[in-house]
Protein backbone atom coordinates (compact mmCIF):
# COMPACT_ATOMS: atom_id res chain seq x y z
CA UNK A 1 0.00 0.00 0.00
CA UNK A 2 1.18 3.28 -0.86
CA UNK A 3 2.70 5.37 1.88
CA UNK A 4 0.61 8.68 2.94
CA UNK A 5 4.30 10.92 1.26
CA UNK A 6 3.37 9.11 -1.32
CA UNK A 7 -0.52 10.16 -1.82
CA UNK A 8 0.59 13.66 -1.16
CA UNK A 9 3.21 13.37 -3.91
CA UNK A 10 0.71 12.33 -6.76
CA UNK A 11 -2.40 14.32 -5.21
CA UNK A 12 -0.03 17.27 -5.78
CA UNK A 13 0.53 16.19 -8.97
CA UNK A 14 -2.98 15.23 -10.43
CA UNK A 15 -3.87 18.88 -8.74
CA UNK A 16 -1.74 20.41 -10.74
CA UNK A 17 -2.68 18.32 -14.02
CA UNK A 18 -6.03 18.81 -13.32
CA UNK A 19 -6.05 22.92 -12.10
CA UNK A 20 -7.66 21.64 -8.88
CA UNK A 21 -6.50 24.70 -6.99
CA UNK A 22 -4.97 23.96 -3.35
CA UNK A 23 -5.73 20.65 -1.87
CA UNK A 24 -6.55 22.69 1.31
CA UNK A 25 -9.30 23.88 -0.39
CA UNK A 26 -10.52 20.52 -1.11
CA UNK A 27 -12.91 17.55 0.86
CA UNK A 28 -12.22 14.32 1.49
CA UNK A 29 -14.42 13.14 -1.28
CA UNK A 30 -13.08 15.90 -3.73
CA UNK A 31 -9.41 14.59 -3.02
CA UNK A 32 -10.63 11.23 -3.29
CA UNK A 33 -12.15 11.58 -6.79
CA UNK A 34 -8.75 13.64 -7.77
CA UNK A 35 -6.95 10.36 -6.64
CA UNK A 36 -9.27 8.07 -8.15
CA UNK A 37 -10.32 6.03 -5.65
CA UNK A 38 -13.01 5.85 -2.92
CA UNK A 39 -13.25 7.96 0.30
CA UNK A 40 -12.85 4.71 2.56
CA UNK A 41 -9.90 3.67 0.38
CA UNK A 42 -8.29 7.02 0.74
CA UNK A 43 -8.61 6.88 4.61
CA UNK A 44 -7.19 3.59 4.75
CA UNK A 45 -4.28 4.69 2.60
CA UNK A 46 -3.46 8.59 4.59
CA UNK A 47 -5.01 7.10 8.09
CA UNK A 48 -6.68 10.89 8.65
CA UNK A 49 -6.75 14.03 6.51
CA UNK A 50 -4.03 15.69 9.31
CA UNK A 51 -1.56 13.15 8.75
CA UNK A 52 -1.87 14.31 4.90
CA UNK A 53 -1.58 17.60 5.59
CA UNK A 54 1.57 17.14 7.83
CA UNK A 55 2.44 15.36 4.69
CA UNK A 56 1.65 17.86 2.80
CA UNK A 57 4.20 20.25 4.73
CA UNK A 58 6.74 17.94 5.07
CA UNK A 59 7.18 18.50 1.19
CA UNK A 60 7.38 22.17 1.57
CA UNK A 61 3.44 22.79 0.39
CA UNK A 62 2.89 26.50 1.98
CA UNK A 63 -0.48 26.50 0.21
CA UNK A 64 -2.06 30.32 0.64
CA UNK A 65 -5.65 30.22 0.47
CA UNK A 66 -7.26 30.56 -3.16
CA UNK A 67 -10.67 30.64 -4.60
CA UNK A 68 -12.22 27.20 -4.85
CA UNK A 69 -12.53 25.38 -8.36
CA UNK A 70 -15.98 25.27 -7.64
CA UNK A 71 -16.53 28.77 -7.10
CA UNK A 72 -14.29 29.66 -10.21
CA UNK A 73 -16.41 27.15 -12.40
CA UNK A 74 -19.72 29.02 -11.07
CA UNK A 75 -18.74 32.33 -12.24
CA UNK A 76 -17.46 31.28 -15.37
CA UNK A 77 -20.53 29.62 -16.30
CA UNK A 78 -22.64 32.27 -15.17
CA UNK A 79 -20.37 34.64 -17.42
CA UNK A 80 -20.71 32.05 -20.59
CA UNK A 81 -24.79 31.96 -19.80
CA UNK A 82 -25.02 35.50 -20.10
CA UNK A 83 -22.73 35.88 -23.28
CA UNK A 84 -24.55 32.66 -25.02
CA UNK A 85 -27.41 31.00 -23.34
CA UNK A 86 -27.86 28.08 -21.22
CA UNK A 87 -27.46 25.99 -24.61
CA UNK A 88 -24.16 27.94 -25.38
CA UNK A 89 -22.69 26.82 -22.34
CA UNK A 90 -20.19 24.04 -22.33
CA UNK A 91 -18.10 22.49 -19.04
CA UNK A 92 -14.80 22.71 -21.57
CA UNK A 93 -15.84 26.03 -21.72
CA UNK A 94 -16.30 26.61 -18.32
CA UNK A 95 -12.93 24.66 -17.64
CA UNK A 96 -10.97 27.24 -19.91
CA UNK A 97 -12.64 29.92 -18.33
CA UNK A 98 -11.89 28.63 -14.72
CA UNK A 99 -8.74 27.52 -15.39
CA UNK A 100 -9.26 24.15 -14.70
CA UNK A 101 -10.31 20.71 -15.76
CA UNK A 102 -13.17 19.65 -16.85
CA UNK A 103 -12.34 16.56 -14.01
CA UNK A 104 -11.87 19.08 -11.54
CA UNK A 105 -16.00 20.41 -11.72
CA UNK A 106 -17.01 17.30 -11.88
CA UNK A 107 -14.96 16.01 -8.72
CA UNK A 108 -16.15 19.14 -7.02
CA UNK A 109 -19.35 20.33 -8.61
CA UNK A 110 -20.89 17.13 -10.91
CA UNK A 111 -21.75 17.47 -14.73
CA UNK A 112 -23.28 20.23 -16.08
CA UNK A 113 -26.75 19.64 -14.50
CA UNK A 114 -25.05 20.16 -11.34
CA UNK A 115 -23.65 22.94 -12.46
CA UNK A 116 -26.57 25.04 -13.98
CA UNK A 117 -28.36 24.24 -10.73
CA UNK A 118 -25.11 25.45 -8.53
CA UNK A 119 -25.32 28.85 -10.75
CA UNK A 120 -28.93 29.35 -10.00
CA UNK A 121 -29.02 28.66 -6.61
CA UNK A 122 -25.39 31.33 -5.98
CA UNK A 123 -26.71 33.91 -8.14
CA UNK A 124 -30.30 33.98 -7.81
CA UNK A 125 -32.46 36.90 -5.43
CA UNK A 126 -33.28 34.19 -2.51
CA UNK A 127 -30.93 34.71 -0.04
CA UNK A 128 -31.29 38.83 -0.44
CA UNK A 129 -35.49 38.40 -0.41
CA UNK A 130 -34.59 36.60 2.90
CA UNK A 131 -32.40 39.55 3.90
CA UNK A 132 -35.14 42.16 3.23
CA UNK A 133 -37.79 39.60 5.26
CA UNK A 134 -35.36 39.30 8.22
CA UNK A 135 -36.28 42.77 9.20
CA UNK A 136 -39.74 43.64 7.74
CA UNK A 137 -41.68 46.96 8.75
CA UNK A 138 -45.23 47.96 9.09
CA UNK A 139 -45.05 48.92 5.56
CA UNK A 140 -46.61 46.66 3.14
CA UNK A 141 -45.57 49.25 0.14
CA UNK A 142 -42.11 49.64 1.28
CA UNK A 143 -41.51 45.95 2.00
CA UNK A 144 -43.10 45.23 -1.47
CA UNK A 145 -40.65 47.71 -3.36
CA UNK A 146 -37.26 46.49 -1.43
CA UNK A 147 -38.08 43.07 -2.44
CA UNK A 148 -39.01 43.62 -5.73
CA UNK A 149 -35.90 45.71 -6.09
CA UNK A 150 -33.48 43.40 -4.90
CA UNK A 151 -35.19 41.22 -7.48
CA UNK A 152 -34.45 43.49 -10.17
CA UNK A 153 -31.15 44.09 -9.04
CA UNK A 154 -29.86 40.71 -8.67
CA UNK A 155 -31.27 39.88 -12.86
CA UNK A 156 -29.15 43.12 -13.96
CA UNK A 157 -26.13 42.06 -12.13
CA UNK A 158 -26.14 38.85 -13.24
CA UNK A 159 -28.20 38.15 -16.64
CA UNK A 160 -27.71 34.22 -16.76
CA UNK A 161 -30.47 34.24 -14.27
CA UNK A 162 -33.16 35.20 -16.18
CA UNK A 163 -31.72 33.16 -19.23
CA UNK A 164 -31.81 29.89 -16.74
CA UNK A 165 -35.16 30.61 -15.40
CA UNK A 166 -36.24 31.33 -19.39
CA UNK A 167 -35.00 27.69 -19.75
CA UNK A 168 -36.55 25.82 -16.89
CA UNK A 169 -39.67 27.10 -18.66
CA UNK A 170 -38.87 25.82 -21.87
CA UNK A 171 -37.76 22.21 -20.51
CA UNK A 172 -40.12 21.39 -17.10
CA UNK A 173 -38.68 17.79 -17.21
CA UNK A 174 -34.95 19.24 -16.90
CA UNK A 175 -32.90 18.86 -13.34
CA UNK A 176 -33.01 22.94 -13.35
CA UNK A 177 -36.20 22.58 -13.71
CA UNK A 178 -37.07 20.34 -11.29
CA UNK A 179 -35.18 22.34 -8.62
CA UNK A 180 -36.30 25.43 -9.50
CA UNK A 181 -39.97 23.72 -9.03
CA UNK A 182 -39.05 21.46 -5.99
CA UNK A 183 -36.56 23.69 -4.14
CA UNK A 184 -36.32 27.11 -5.07
CA UNK A 185 -40.28 28.32 -5.90
CA UNK A 186 -40.89 26.21 -3.08
CA UNK A 187 -38.75 28.63 -0.92
CA UNK A 188 -40.17 31.08 -1.89
CA UNK A 189 -43.25 30.56 -1.84
CA UNK A 190 -42.93 29.94 1.96
CA UNK A 191 -40.70 33.19 2.25
CA UNK A 192 -43.40 35.21 0.49
CA UNK A 193 -46.43 33.38 2.35
CA UNK A 194 -44.77 34.30 5.65
CA UNK A 195 -44.57 37.99 5.54
CA UNK A 196 -48.38 38.40 3.91
CA UNK A 197 -49.89 36.49 6.86
CA UNK A 198 -48.32 39.00 9.03
CA UNK A 199 -50.52 41.70 7.27
CA UNK A 200 -53.25 39.70 6.80
CA UNK A 201 -53.73 39.45 10.88
CA UNK A 202 -52.98 42.90 10.59
CA UNK A 203 -56.00 43.45 8.18
CA UNK A 204 -53.87 45.54 6.18
CA UNK A 205 -54.05 42.00 2.95
CA UNK A 206 -56.92 40.39 1.81
CA UNK A 207 -57.32 36.73 3.48
CA UNK A 208 -56.89 35.26 0.12
CA UNK A 209 -55.76 31.75 -0.47
CA UNK A 210 -51.45 31.74 -0.58
CA UNK A 211 -50.89 30.30 -4.03
CA UNK A 212 -53.29 33.22 -5.01
CA UNK A 213 -51.34 36.25 -2.78
CA UNK A 214 -47.91 34.90 -3.91
CA UNK A 215 -48.99 34.62 -7.93
CA UNK A 216 -50.13 38.27 -7.87
CA UNK A 217 -47.05 39.33 -5.94
CA UNK A 218 -44.24 36.81 -8.42
CA UNK A 219 -46.69 37.29 -11.62
CA UNK A 220 -45.43 40.70 -12.74
CA UNK A 221 -42.17 40.74 -11.58
CA UNK A 222 -41.58 37.24 -13.52
CA UNK A 223 -43.07 38.83 -16.82
CA UNK A 224 -40.94 42.06 -16.37
CA UNK A 225 -37.89 40.08 -15.96
CA UNK A 226 -38.24 37.40 -18.86
CA UNK A 227 -39.40 40.29 -21.20
CA UNK A 228 -36.42 42.55 -20.81
CA UNK A 229 -34.17 39.80 -20.95
CA UNK A 230 -35.69 38.74 -24.22
CA UNK A 231 -35.22 42.08 -25.68
CA UNK A 232 -32.11 42.16 -24.52
CA UNK A 233 -32.62 45.79 -22.43
CA UNK A 234 -30.20 46.77 -19.38
CA UNK A 235 -32.15 49.61 -17.43
CA UNK A 236 -30.16 51.43 -15.21
CA UNK A 237 -30.45 52.15 -11.38
CA UNK A 238 -33.00 54.52 -11.49
CA UNK A 239 -35.15 52.64 -14.03
CA UNK A 240 -35.06 49.74 -11.58
CA UNK A 241 -35.85 51.81 -8.69
CA UNK A 242 -38.58 53.33 -10.61
CA UNK A 243 -40.12 49.75 -11.70
CA UNK A 244 -39.92 48.23 -8.28
CA UNK A 245 -42.08 50.94 -6.96
CA UNK A 246 -44.78 50.89 -9.91
CA UNK A 247 -44.82 47.10 -9.32
CA UNK A 248 -45.17 47.60 -5.71
CA UNK A 249 -47.65 50.09 -5.94
CA UNK A 250 -49.43 47.68 -7.99
CA UNK A 251 -49.24 44.75 -5.53
CA UNK A 252 -50.60 46.93 -2.74
CA UNK A 253 -53.47 47.75 -4.44
CA UNK A 254 -54.43 44.34 -6.35
CA UNK A 255 -54.37 43.13 -2.21
CA UNK A 256 -55.83 45.97 -0.04
CA UNK A 257 -59.42 45.16 1.61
Amino acid sequence: MASVEDVARQLLARAEEAGAGPLSALGLEELAALHGVSRSTLLRQIGSRRRLDAALAELGVAEAPQQRVADRAVAAAAELIALRGVGGMTLEDVAAAAQCSVQAIHAQIGGRDKLLIAVFARYSPMDRMAAVLSRPSDDLAADAQALYLVILDSLHETPAIAAMAAEALASPHSPLARYVRETYVVKGVGLIARWLDVHVRRGVVRPLPHRLLVSVFGGPITAEALSRAAAGERPSADQRRTTARELAESFVRAVRP
